[in-house]
């Protein structure tokens, strides 16, 4: 199945704020040339802090998830508190966002989950976004400063991933409910409010959020 749609983590110029993020809103640009040798393959599993490869999975359909996994939620988010996160070097902060991507591949069940890619040519602003054409989850190297958005980037992305899994198989009413959403995808360029509050930009924010209250204490 094609999905010829490209979900970015935030949105353009409009800096109205949504309810459960903060920051301006920047759409993901896929014009330029990936950065080489940068890519991660989540296929593998992730180490995360506690150590050991993530070998949970439930079937998410935008549940919270600040009751489930808890301790090994706190592990994997350990190095994303504020004080931690400023002190570790460009490759640490990528090495910890590559673990936050496995532990929700595995969380959400994705058995092809997405290549991580770094990039340095994107815009400022642009924090990042889900390819699904290519199965690429790319990251603005220069938008990292911010632990919690960059957190919030790969919980919101990764979720991206798991829908577009769901929707390749029609069997499932969930998986054709995803697939519906994305042939109707609302462009924030042309309707912001509807853009936002579509189920599958709606579930996207709803689930990272769950990971920013678990990283701000708000649980």
């Amino acid at each position: 199945m094609g999905i010829n749609l490209e979900m970015g983590h935030d949105i353009g110029a409009d800096n109205r704020p949504d309810t459960n993020s903060t920051g301006s809103e920047t759409r993901a640009d896929y014009g330029g040339e990936l950065a080489e040798n940068t890519g991660v393959d989540l296929n593998a599993g992730a180490d995360v802090s506690g150590g050991g490869t993530i070998e949970t999975s439930h079937d998410n359909t935008g549940e919270d998830l600040n009751d489930s996994g808890g301790d090994q939620m706190d592990s994997v988010l350990n190095n994303f508190q504020e004080d931690k996160w400023s002190d570790l070097s460009l490759e640490e902060q990528k090495q910890s966002m590559t673990d936050l991507a496995g532990y929700v591949a595995a969380d959400t069940g994705n058995e092809n989950p997405p290549e991580i890619v770094f990039r340095d040519d994107m815009n400022d602003g642009e924090y990042g976004g889900y390819n699904p054409g290519a199965n690429t989850l790319e990251i603005n190297v220069n938008m990292l400063s911010d632990s919690a958005e960059a957190a919030d980037t790969i919980a919101h992305e990764m979720w991206h991933a798991h829908q577009q899994q769901c929707a390749l198989d029609p069997t499932s009413e969930k998986g054709r409910e995803y697939q519906e959403g994305f042939d109707n995808y609302i462009s924030p360029e042309y309707d912001f409010e509807g853009y936002e509050n579509q189920m599958v930009e709606a579930e996207a924010r709803e689930y990272a959020q769950g990971f920013k209250n678990r990283l701000t204490g708000a649980v």
